[in-house]
Parts: C-alpha cells; sequence; structure tokens
C-alpha cells in the first residue's frame, strides 16, 4: 500500500491506526510504500523509532491515522473543494514538516 492510498481511503480506515511509511529522498512521498500498525498499549507507549525497528524495519513513523482524518474532513470543508492530489501534497507535507 502507498501512502497516498492510505490517506484517500482515510475515512473508511480505523482511527486508532498508526502510519509508517518509507522515505524517498529522505522525505515521505505519495508512492512511499506505506504500513497501518494496530499498536496495543504497551507499543503505544514505545518511542515511534522503537516500534519500526520492532515492527516494520526500514520504515519511518508518519502519523496517527484520526490525524489524517482530521486534516482530510478539515480540507473537504475547504469553500474550494481541494483536489485529491492537492489533499495528499498538504498532509505530505506537514508529515514532513510539522509531524
Amino acid at each position: 500500500m502507498t501512502l497516498r492510498e492510505i490517506i484517500l481511503s482515510s475515512p473508511d480506515l480505523n482511527e486508532g491506526l498508526v502510519v509508517y511509511a518509507k522515505r524517498v529522498g529522505g522525505q515521505f512521498a505519495g508512492s512511499s510504500e506505506a504500513v497501518l500498525l494496530d499498536l496495543t498499549e504497551d507499543e503505544r507507549e514505545l518511542n515511534t523509532n522503537e516500534v519500526a525497528k520492532i515492527k516494520c524495519p526500514g520504515f519511518s513513523y508518519c502519523l496517527e491515522m484520526f490525524l489524517i482524518q482530521e486534516m482530510m474532513e478539515g480540507l473537504d470543508k475547504d469553500s474550494s473543494k481541494r483536489e485529491k492530489e492537492e489533499r495528499v501534497a498538504r498532509i505530505l507535507y506537514f508529515m514532513d514538516y510539522d509531524a
């Protein structure tokens, strides 16, 4: 699964999932290979790098699904009705620079 696919399908996914992905050229891209993790309470207490080492080596923490869903809702409510690719790009930017 790619980050783009996860972001676009986020409204239908469990809000408790956590997204990890591989960076492309040091950044997250829509084409980045990604996984959805359903972490236990104990795993949620671990550093995100530790979780990646254990569950998905070579991947980096991106964001919790509920945050992606909130961002998508906010972008959907925008009066300009942003195109899908612009919404994906905004969320990827957030993952790289603000998360």
